[in-house]
């Protein structure tokens, strides 16, 4: 779709060209039309602006194949007010976590999410009490976020929200890790990510 404009413009460029440059010296025959019959003018359509498509997040899927789906970079970009990347985020290389698999999403500055699928009923709150062990400060639970979420301050600075939800016959979780920012940007990621999982 992109170079059809291109294309266009290149076409007409050379018939306005080849138009004006006959080779010829004569006068144009003084040969005309007759002007339409009719005296209604019709004006040009307005050309469709393209759109970009919206993100459309995966929502409980049977199956988990990767992180970009559960949040779409336009959505980070709003919550956290920071510009960012462009695009919905970039999938990373999944890894093997014993015994489910991680999936990676980054984008760019504003953050990365990891979103792990284990098979089994393990506990949201336990699990994600073990993350909570790495944090600088005291984890701060997130109600109303999947079965269980919580967000704290990594040594480095950098914050993480956590959200654990059973279902499909798996235990899901995701972590979003982004620069500081306020409290309700950690709330509102955390009841997105519990929604989707």
């Amino acid at each position: 779709m992109r170079f059809t404009g291109g294309f266009f413009a290149a076409a007409c460029l050379l018939t306005c060209v080849t138009a004006c440059s006959g080779g010829s010296t004569t006068a144009a025959s003084a040969t005309t039309s007759a002007p339409p019959s009719s005296t209604s003018v019709t004006s040009p359509k307005p050309t469709p602006t393209p759109t970009t498509p919206k993100f459309a997040p995966v929502v409980s899927p049977a199956k988990v194949t990767a992180a970009c789906p559960f949040l779409g970079g336009s959505e980070v970009r709003e919550l956290t007010g920071r510009p960012g990347e462009s695009g919905e985020g970039k999938e990373g290389e999944s890894e093997a976590v014993n015994p489910g698999t991680a999936y990676h999403c980054g984008y760019g500055l504003n953050g990365e999410l990891v979103v792990v699928a284990i098979p089994g009923a393990q506990s949201p709150s336990a699990t994600i009490g073990r993350l909570n062990k790495d944090c600088k400060e005291p984890a701060k639970p997130i109600p109303g976020a999947g079965e269980y979420a919580s967000h704290c301050k990594f040594p480095d600075g950098e914050e993480m929200v956590a959200i654990g939800k059973r279902g499909h016959g798996q235990s899901r979780f995701a972590q979003f890790y982004t620069p500081t920012n306020r409290e309700d940007v950690y709330v509102s990621v955390a009841k997105l990510l519990g929604d989707r999982l």
